[in-house]
């Protein structure tokens, strides 16, 4: 497992988004509707949209990529997603950011991701915590909604929620 990185990402509408491009365009056709509401993901292969749940819409996320299939005996929720990359990069962000939170190099090509959450729903706001947390803070916060997320070459078996603890 190589690890690419980490960030604080600001989840706006409750949700991440994984993207090769921050200029690609969230248009209606891949945006949310009930179905994929329920399935936890919407998007297309080129911009991959996960909810969230914290109110606060404050997450730490890891990006990882991998050889095989981690463990995910650890995570309430997984959700595996094709990926198609065709520039080279790999960006982890908010839908409204104008410059990526998070960004690496990623070879072109197919990709399964996926993105293990835990603590879900958990934040400053529903443990009655009022002070702002730094990254360094936020970074070290186990008890609060965070995000592991996986990148493995090749395309996925299956797709949507392949765990889901509530």
């Amino acid at each position: 497992m190589k690890n690419l990185g980490s960030s604080r990402i600001f989840a706006s509408h409750y949700q991440l988004m994984i993207t090769d491009s921050i200029s690609r365009e969230i248009t209606d056709d891949i945006n949310w509707n009930q179905e994929k509401t329920q399935r936890g993901c919407a998007g297309n292969q080129n911009i991959l949209l996960v909810g969230t749940e914290a109110d606060l819409n404050d997450h730490w996320v890891d990006v990882f990529k991998v050889q095989a299939i981690p463990d995910f005996s650890e995570y309430q929720r997984v959700i595996s997603l094709y990926f198609s990359n065709k520039t080279g990069k790999v960006i982890v962000s908010s839908v409204i950011d104008d410059e990526p939170s998070f960004e690496a190099d990623l070879d072109q090509g197919d990709y399964t991701i996926y993105v293990a959450g835990n603590n879900l729903g958990v934040d400053q706001l529903s443990l009655g915590e009022e002070n702002e947390l730094s990254d360094a803070e936020i970074r070290e916060r186990k008890d609060i909604e965070r995000y592991s997320i996986f990148i493995m070459l090749g395309k996925p078996s299956m797709e949507g929620k392949i765990k889901d603890v509530a």
